[in-house]
């Protein structure tokens, strides 16, 4: 018995509005980017960007792409030396990816699993692991560019002034924190001198919030909090339970 054309569309029509109504986007190839995503997991950052590479032609949502990129300026960031070109290119390999995801349109379903995944990920990571340090970058960079406010409202601990004491306070631990790449003006300049910045992170390790308590010129305060907004820390934790922090960080500019 055959089907009329307008039978099929209207079936096809049906599927797709299903999809949507229950969160998921059929243009995803979830198997081959779960691949990628549980070797991230395993800090295998070569491994991973490889597995979203032979993804991105099954998936149609742009997610896979998105992760290769993301992942590449990881595996960058582990393997470089922390001098001024290593801070450069991981910086450029973010903005790589920060302009295809504003490009691409990824579904907010697509990113939303992306983001259960990993946090489920994270949370059965044992304590003290270093292993996942790869998807605590990749969290709050997927937060960041989707806009994701999970902890808005969330109860942040900061210090009190009155003790060095911080009790059973863990404090936060940078996993991810490429150098601000350095604009012309300032390298002219010789500028040796802090940027302070009033940072709070909250309970995942991402930048709630950051405000220039000491600023510089020459674009140096400009660059600087632009870069921080893509750092990612293991986060802070009181009696062993993740919480928000503020704090002050200091960068120092020694330039010749």
């Amino acid at each position: 018995m055959k089907q009329s054309c307008s039978t099929v569309f209207l079936s096809l029509g049906l599927a797709l509005l299903a999809a949507a109504a229950s969160g998921q986007t059929p243009d995803a190839r979830w198997e081959p980017i779960d691949a990628g995503l549980a070797r991230l997991a395993d800090g295998d950052g070569k491994g991973a960007a490889a597995a979203f590479q032979k993804a991105r032609s099954a998936d149609g949502s742009g997610l896979a792409e998105l992760l290769m990129d993301l992942t590449d300026a990881y595996v960058a960031y582990a393997a470089g030396p922390g001098d001024s070109a290593h801070a450069l290119e991981v910086n450029e390999r973010l903005d790589a990816a920060n302009q295809f995801f504003h490009q691409r349109h990824i579904p907010a379903a697509v990113l939303g699993d992306a983001l259960a995944w990993i946090r489920k990920r994270l949370r059965q990571a044992p304590a003290g692991d270093s292993s996942p340090d790869f998807l605590r970058p990749l969290l709050c960079h997927l937060r960041l560019l989707s806009r994701d406010r999970a902890t808005d409202g969330e109860p942040v601990l900061e210090p009190s002034g009155q003790s060095s004491d911080l009790g059973p306070l863990k404090l936060q631990r940078p996993v991810f924190q490429p150098a601000p790449p350095i604009p012309e003006a300032a390298r002219e300049a010789r500028i040796k001198d802090f940027v302070v910045i009033e940072l709070v992170l909250d309970s995942e390790g991402c930048p709630a919030s950051e405000k220039l308590l000491k600023p510089l010129s020459r674009g140096l305060s400009e660059q600087t909090l632009a870069t921080v907004r893509w750092w990612a820390y293991e986060p802070a934790r009181y009696k062993d339970v993740a919480v928000g922090w503020k704090f002050n960080l200091s960068i120092k500019y020694v330039l010749f």
